[in-house]
């Protein structure tokens, strides 16, 4: 985005926004419909719409304590999703994402971030990889609809 001024991070408001939620998530991910969040799946995560100047344009959903697979785990942030839309894809707007993430993990604590993806996202495990993100493991059939592996990875992020 070029002349980019102002980028905001602002907490979702449930159950006010959660249509909101599952339009944006669809128009993100929507080749993958399995993948897609339910409004239960909205009403359980911490999320963060991506405001820059004014227009939504990403989305950021995260979960507290647990692991990729939803096992507890104290001390880990979990990236469930990281949208942009697809008209602003490709515009280092991932990366100031991804930046927010890890500093929002610091400044609350957590030890650790882990975040996966399709295992055909090369952007995104690329974007994970730049900012140190290591690859924890290889999940097959994680995803449905086409069926894909998963690649966790993960960053420690400070003490736990």
């Amino acid at each position: 985005m070029t002349g980019q001024t102002n980028i905001e991070f602002r907490r979702t408001i449930l159950p006010d926004e959660v249509e909101a939620l599952c339009d944006f998530d669809r128009q993100v991910f929507g080749a993958y419909p399995d993948d897609l969040f339910s409004p239960e799946d909205w009403a359980e995560l911490e999320s963060y719409w991506v405001i820059v100047n004014g227009k939504t344009i990403g989305c950021i959903a995260l979960k507290r304590n647990v692991d990729y697979d939803e096992e507890p785990r104290q001390g880990s942030l979990y990236i469930e999703s990281t949208g942009v839309l697809p008209e602003y894809q490709r515009q280092g707007l991932g990366a100031k994402m991804k930046r927010w993430q890890i500093e929002y993990a610091k400044k609350h604590g957590f030890g650790i971030t882990v975040t996966n993806a399709r295992q055909s996202n090369a952007a995104s495990i690329a974007l994970n990889t730049q900012f140190g993100f290591r690859t924890r493991e290889i999940v097959p059939h994680y995803y449905s609809d086409p069926d894909e592996s998963a690649v966790v990875m993960e960053l420690e992020t400070g003490a736990i």
